[in-house]
């Protein structure tokens, strides 16, 4: 049996998660990273995207985070996000109308406009939450 390791992904409305798992990947500012046990101790600041845990025998868990921080410290991950959505609860059709008002909003706004963070974030979610919807509820 592979080697493991706790995790604890948490948000504002309480744990969405907690168990040994033998890896974890996620999005950061500047990419996708991993973590597998015995990783050495860090922390970064995550971005919308999708948080894939593999589990002990290697069944797989998905969920959409909306940004957060993830710390890994002395062998065990704490997810700190500011939201967890699992596919299963995502709404396609919902999801494929806001991503198109995103990508028209996006299209349209200059990187120099006070909200174009704001936008840009939206747009990584949309595409976060379609891609779990429509891929990745299948999967689980």
């Amino acid at each position: 049996m592979a080697e493991t390791f706790p995790l604890q992904l948490v948000t504002p409305t309480g744990t969405a998660y907690e168990g040994e798992v033998e890896e974890v990947t996620a999005w950061n500012p500047i990419g996708q990273f991993g973590v597998l046990p015995n990783h050495i101790n860090f922390i970064t600041s995550l971005v919308p995207g999708v948080v894939e845990i593999k589990l002990p025998g290697g069944a797989m868990r998905y969920y959409v985070v909306a940004g957060g921080l993830a710390e890994v410290k002395d062998g065990k991950m704490t997810i700190l996000a500011d939201s967890a959505e699992e596919p299963g609860t995502i709404d396609v059709a919902v999801v494929e109308v806001d991503l198109r008002e995103v990508e028209g909003k996006i299209a349209e706004i200059s990187m120099y406009a006070e909200d174009f963070e704001i936008t840009q974030h939206d747009l990584l979610l949309a595409r976060a939450r379609q891609r779990a919807a429509t891929e990745l509820r299948a999967a689980r």
